[in-house]
């Protein structure tokens, strides 16, 4: 809202403005609601405006605690909320009214829809069309749509690699028509525990081939298209051409069509459909000199935010860290996926009763420099990348070196996710994580339930050997993890790196690993390269396919008082490049699985997850 408009509505006594608070008053502005407001509230009429009235009282040096009271239902933005020290000052709390669950949306309405001919429905969006607005995600009344696809939920195996091996493959005719294929589309190719997103560039029909605009996967030798198995599975995704299964939408660049195929029920009438436009919701910055410190936010909806592929590809190194290309090819740099709210640098600061859900990337970040932050009864859910993250990688520099080794005083240290549910993340970027920690210090996951994911759980640790780093001292103890590696392999419930002195994994409940169909075997925990000095202890494992624990190239680790509920002839362990005697085994049960043991007290008397409002 423009100043002059602003201005009109308090003339009119809609508003009241913000005056000098008295020192010590508490500072409060609602964001309008179309209820009677009383005569002695601040009120103004969106987000924006609310903290533009805090960061001007911080100007003129009030410096007492702020809250926004979200009063109403529904808050649209096209850009994230940002906010940084200045207007946080000693703390600000941006939360729900009593009664309320507010929605903060970054998404767009789409209508004017048409049925045609075969029963799709149809619309046309200008800005689509003139290049200025793209999405990859459609939410169709509050569920999201599946981007059309072939073969509709499931893949297809590559015949035989291009000669180069990474810009094209030969497919089989009876698993993928020619006639479905068209640069419209983009290949969605699975590696062990990542996948590449890369654009079809060329169809050769009667060579039954096709040509990627970019390279299939990072640039290591090891994301060849055959390098993890002969025939790897792959899928198409994108164009019109595919749309023909309920719930399947598409988008056409050219013309501005938006297709979609309408699930049983569903009425054109009654249609609500939404796709995201904000790359982000909520941006809190803090610096190593200013960090924020107090921003609580609480008891609100975040939903929608709008990350497209890069133009060059997504290529996937791991946990949807991708990689930076240009056109003369990559230098190997791997950014992580963006995540919808972004806390770096901050100190003391609370998502509390929140949740968010339906965003392009990533759900939480808490990134470089925070410390004892909290995440807390939050629900995070149908991200397309990671869950929430806690912490940073290895790739910022400090005077000329990774900061780690010039100043691992930086790094997050603290930070708490507790009680809280994490679900149905990796839903566009499948080599994501529920929860990834990062070289992280004193970090706690607890009590939390992660679960229905295409990868990992929880994963802990960012070196890949037993070099010295800030990441000690974190704890997993007490969280239902199960129903994780749905689509990838190579990991498992908890997988970690590095040395991590003083880490401890106590008290999981962990099942219901499925082998999968990828090369890689799949495990309730997954100790990867460099993982030294490690405790297991006190957690539950059953129903994992193949074995509870795997070691690789792993060194001085305990596991002690656990319970294996194993199957007939199931192994406790599996040793890749480690060894047996690197590990202390102490005082753990090995149960039959077809003896009547019951797994399931190991969840007796916890609580997982949120508590009920």
């Amino acid at each position: 809202m423009r100043l002059r408009e602003l201005l009109g509505l308090i003339a009119a006594g809609m508003l009241v403005p913000l005056t000098a608070t008295p020192a010590g008053a508490q500072l409060t502005v609602h964001v309008l609601d179309p209820a009677p407001r009383q005569s002695n509230l601040v009120v103004v009429p969106t987000l924006e405006d609310a903290l533009a009235l805090v960061r001007a009282a911080r100007q003129r040096g009030e410096t007492q605690p702020a809250t926004i009271v979200l009063d109403g239902d529904f808050y649209a933005i096209s850009k994230p909320l940002e906010i940084d020290g200045a207007l946080v000052g000693p703390g600000l709390t941006i939360e729900a009214a009593p009664t309320r669950t507010p929605l903060i949306s970054g998404a767009r309405l789409i209508g004017a829809w048409a049925e045609a001919a075969d029963g799709s429905w149809r619309t046309t969006i200008d800005q689509v069309r003139d290049g200025s607005w793209w999405f990859e995600e459609l939410f169709i009344n509050g569920e999201p749509a599946t981007r059309a696809r072939h073969p509709d939920g499931g893949f297809a195996r590559v015949v035989a690699p291009a000669p180069d091996n990474r810009t094209g493959f030969s497919f089989d005719p009876a698993e993928l028509s020619p006639a479905l294929i068209d640069t419209r589309s983009e290949v969605v190719f699975v590696h062990d525990w990542s996948i590449s997103r890369v654009m079809i560039g060329a169809v050769d029909a009667p060579g039954s081939t096709l040509t990627t605009t970019h390279p299939i996967g990072c640039k290591a030798p090891h994301f060849a298209i055959t390098n993890f198995e002969p025939n790897p599975r792959y899928f198409i995704e994108g164009s019109p051409l595919l749309v023909n299964a309920p719930g399947e939408w598409a988008l056409d660049q050219a013309t501005g069509g938006l297709t979609y195929m309408p699930r049983p029920g569903e009425s054109i009438g009654s249609l609500h459909a939404v796709a995201p436009v904000a790359p982000a919701l909520l941006i809190a910055r803090g610096t190593p000199d200013a960090p924020i410190r107090n921003l609580t936010l609480r008891g609100i909806r975040f939903a929608h935010t709008s990350w497209p592929k890069p133009s060059y590809g997504y290529a996937e190194g791991q946990a949807a860290f991708y990689e930076q290309r240009d056109t003369e090819g990559s230098d190997g740099t791997r950014d992580a996926v963006p995540s919808a709210i972004d806390l770096t640098w901050a100190e003391g600061c609370t998502i509390d009763r929140c949740t968010i859900e339906q965003v392009g990337g990533t759900g939480v970040w808490i990134g470089e420099g925070s410390r004892n932050c909290t995440i807390t009864d939050t629900v995070v859910r149908e991200c397309g990348a990671n869950g929430v993250m806690l912490g940073e990688a290895a790739g910022r520099v400090v005077n000329g070196r990774p900061w780690w080794q010039n100043a691992p005083a930086q790094a997050a240290s603290g930070n708490t996710l507790r009680y809280s549910l994490i679900e149905r993340c990796g839903r566009r970027f499948f080599g994501a994580v529920g929860v990834w920690v990062g070289l992280a210090a004193g970090t706690t996951i607890a009590n939390c339930e992660i679960r229905d994911l295409p990868y990992t759980g929880v994963s802990i640790g960012w070196r890949w050997d037993e070099t010295p780093t800030p990441c000690a001292g974190n704890v997993v103890e007490n969280c239902h993890i199960h129903h994780v590696m749905q689509t990838l392999s190579d990991g498992g419930g908890i997988y970690t790196l590095g040395l991590q002195p003083g880490t401890v994994l106590r008290g999981n409940a962990i099942h219901d690993i499925a082998r999968n169909t990828g090369r890689a075997p799949s495990n309730g925990m997954f100790l990867d390269q460099g993982t030294t000095g490690i405790v297991i202890e006190g957690n539950t494992f059953w129903a994992i396919d193949m074995t509870p624990i795997r070691w690789h190239w792993s060194y001085k680790n305990t596991v002690r008082n656990n319970t294996f509920v194993l199957r007939e002839g199931q192994e406790v362990f599996q040793f890749n490049r480690a060894t047996a005697d690197d590990i202390a085994y102490e005082a753990n049960q090995e149960l039959p699985a077809a003896g009547g043991a019951d797994p399931g007290a190991a969840l007796e008397g916890l609580r997982f997850g949120p508590r009920e409002p």
